[in-house]
């Protein structure tokens, strides 16, 4: 495990311009590992970032949502981070990554509020797939994300282990705008 000093020693280099891929998967990081990734600002080509199991929490989710730099970023895996309601709702104001199809911010206990968050995204405009398994979203959570109308490619939602109930597939059930393409 590289910890939070081996994501700082990353975050520093200067020379991969190249870099598609990013796997640093149960890395134990942190949020300050998460933190100095977001500063890199090298990784221009960046198309697939793997942060899933590294505890980053709610600054760390912060922290990435501010990175203005991964223009290219098509993938973001941030599975089992604890990143909460607010990492949701710092992610959701990323203006950045208008190229991301795939995310995947499952078991990160959003709840609710955090799914509302989500649903007023309106960057992702490219989203294909969206991963928000054993969160805790519930009735009002689906509500929330059925109103959103940015996701317009939308083809893959996975709201498994959420408690949403016969309500909340109702309401899911009335967005027009998520089109597969």
């Amino acid at each position: 495990k590289i910890g939070e000093k081996g994501a700082e020693y990353l975050s520093k280099n200067a020379t991969w311009i190249n870099l598609q891929t990013l796997d640093l998967s149960l890395n134990n990081i942190g949020e300050k590992g998460a933190e100095n990734l977001s500063k890199n600002a090298t990784w221009i080509n960046l198309q697939t970032l793997n942060l899933s199991w590294n505890n980053i929490g709610e600054k760390g989710a912060e922290n990435l949502s501010k990175n203005a730099t991964w223009i290219n970023l098509q993938t973001l895996n941030l599975s089992w981070n604890n990143i909460g309601e607010k990492g949701a709702e710092n992610l959701s104001k990323n203006a950045t990554w208008t190229n991301l199809r795939i995310l995947n911010l499952s078991r990160n206990n959003i709840g609710e509020k955090g799914a509302e968050n989500l649903s007023k995204n309106a960057t992702w405009i490219n989203l294909r797939l969206l991963n928000l398994s054993s969160n805790n979203i519930g009735e009002k959570g689906a509500e929330h994300l059925s109103k959103n109308a940015t996701w317009i490619n939308l083809q893959t939602l996975d709201l498994s282990w959420n408690n949403i109930s016969e309500k909340g597939a109702e309401n899911l059930s009335k967005n027009a705008t998520w089109i597969e393409s």
